[in-house]
């Protein structure tokens, strides 16, 4: 009987599983939406692989019409001077691919490096949860490759031994990597590294090490050109604002609301919609009972990091207290939310019996979501416009992505690798190195207001995509 029973312990032992073999799962599954998909299924991604292409030919010479470098440092660059340069060695529309697949990877590297170090017991459930929420979550899916990048840098930072966080010349380089990645993500660092400085009376480090970046700040803010004043975007009493405030934690959620001509899960699989609706909300719900059982757990034994914990709070003060609409930025809140929820999910004990649930129900929901994407390719060249509520299922319709948003971008890329002339469209955001003198720019939208090109547009564009909040 010993024999046997240690026979089998053997066997299950060789035949058992690495530990870190679901993420990686999770992440090829979502490699292979970037890869098979026309082009990355990512609402604004399109505009930002358009202008790197731009940045390159810049960089090489060669003309850009009515585009010109921005000449004062931009938090919302980093991403867009990567995307350039790797378009001087490859192809834009590759490059773009390379880039994402490089993200990604680098999320799954940094995810697997925080499971060991901070949840060994139930390393791949954690970091599942960390892909799911924090390097593969809806900012991701809405092409914002800067803000995730800096999440990227931000949460390989606590990858550091403590002893290394303390010092300034760490806190410089990461600091100003941060910065030039993304400016709410930068904020949540300079909190970070402030309050645990305070907590540990290590102020001359963090002074030090932050000032190279803050001086950045304070010279970006005084060349940036004033932004007109914004229309009223208030949701209608305290009860509103509330929900909204709810459904953005549910964002935190595996299931995306993919966005197509024919309409979004709203109209075309309702039973989907209504499905993934219900995981979000228990994933949201079962992310915040075991972050809450942690703090609970971790004050009981006293293990709780004092200076990540009141980051966090202060950043989900912030989240709760930000309006809708702060300085043309659609959820400025949310911005704040992701770094808050990971410095939570890094700080506190983990129950993995809570864990492990959530992450099975992450994972597979995520993996089983991308499905929607294998739409007929006819598909991926009619656009949806942000202003075509329609076909979202209208104003209240949830969760949703636009993938074709920049379509016309992307078209344009592909004709200009093709024929090897310079692409020739505007370009639609003017938050990052490139500026333009061209008037604001919509890819045009077949058979609607959208349906002729704006100045500057090119008649071939495809009636495509066009503008999101970013």
């Amino acid at each position: 009987m010993k024999v046997t029973t240690g026979t089998r312990i053997v066997l299950r032992a060789d035949v058992a599983a690495p530990w870190w073999t679901p993420p990686v799962i999770l992440a090829l599954a979502i490699s292979a939406a970037l890869v098979f998909a026309p082009y990355p299924p990512l609402q604004d991604f399109a505009e930002w692989a358009y202008q790197g292409a731009l940045l390159a030919r810049m960089i090489l010479g060669l003309g850009t019409p009515e585009v010109s470098l921005v000449t004062h440092p931009v938090p919302n660059s980093l991403a867009q001077a990567l995307l350039g340069l790797l378009s001087l060695v490859l192809p834009a529309t590759l490059a773009a691919r390379v880039f994402l697949l490089g993200l990604l990877g680098a999320g799954l590297s940094v995810a697997l490096a925080l499971a060991r170090q901070r949840q060994p017991a139930a390393g791949g459930a954690f970091a599942v949860v960390l892909l799911v929420s924090v390097f593969g979550n809806t900012p991701f899916w809405n092409g914002y490759v800067n803000y995730q990048l800096a999440l990227l840098l931000l949460a390989a930072w606590f990858v550091l031994p403590p002893a290394r966080r303390a010092e300034a010349w760490p806190i410089v380089g990461f600091g100003l990597l941060i910065f030039f990645s993304h400016a709410a993500v930068f904020a949540a660092f300079c909190v970070l590294v402030g309050v645990r400085g305070l907590l540990r009376r290590r102020i001359r480090a963090a002074v030090l090490g932050l000032t190279p970046a803050l001086l950045l700040t304070a010279w970006y803010v005084l060349a940036s050109p004033p932004e007109p004043a914004e229309a009223d975007a208030a949701l209608g009493g305290p009860g509103a604002f509330l929900a909204y405030k709810a459904y953005t934690v549910a964002k935190l959620g595996p299931y995306h609301n993919f966005v197509f001509a024919t309409g979004g899960d709203e109209i075309l699989r309702p039973a989907l919609y209504w499905a993934g609706t219900l995981v979000n909300l228990v994933y949201a719900a079962g992310l915040l009972g075991m972050l809450g059982f942690g703090l609970w757990r971790g004050r009981r034994d006293r293990v709780l990091s004092a200076s990540v914990l009141i980051a966090s709070l202060v950043l989900l003060l912030g989240f709760v207290a930000l309006p809708r609409v702060a300085q043309h930025v659609i959820n400025p809140g949310e911005r704040l939310l992701i770094p808050g929820v990971l410095m939570l999910l890094l700080a506190v004990p983990l129950s993995a019996r809570v864990l492990r649930p959530l992450a099975v129900l992450g994972g597979l929901a995520l993996a089983a979501n991308l499905l929607v994407l294998a739409t007929p390719s006819e598909l991926w060249a009619k656009p949806v416009h942000f202003r075509d509520m329609a076909a979202m299922g209208g104003a209240r319709a949830m969760f949703r992505h636009r993938p074709t948003s920049f379509a016309c971008k992307w078209e344009e890329l592909r004709h200009s690798e093709k024929t090897g002339e310079a692409p020739r469209l505007p370009i639609s955001f003017r938050t990052s190195l490139l500026q333009t003198t061209a008037p604001p720019f919509d890819c045009p939208v077949p058979g609607g207001d959208q349906d002729r090109p704006r100045e500057g547009a090119d008649a071939r564009a495809p009636g495509s995509a066009v503008k999101s909040g970013g």
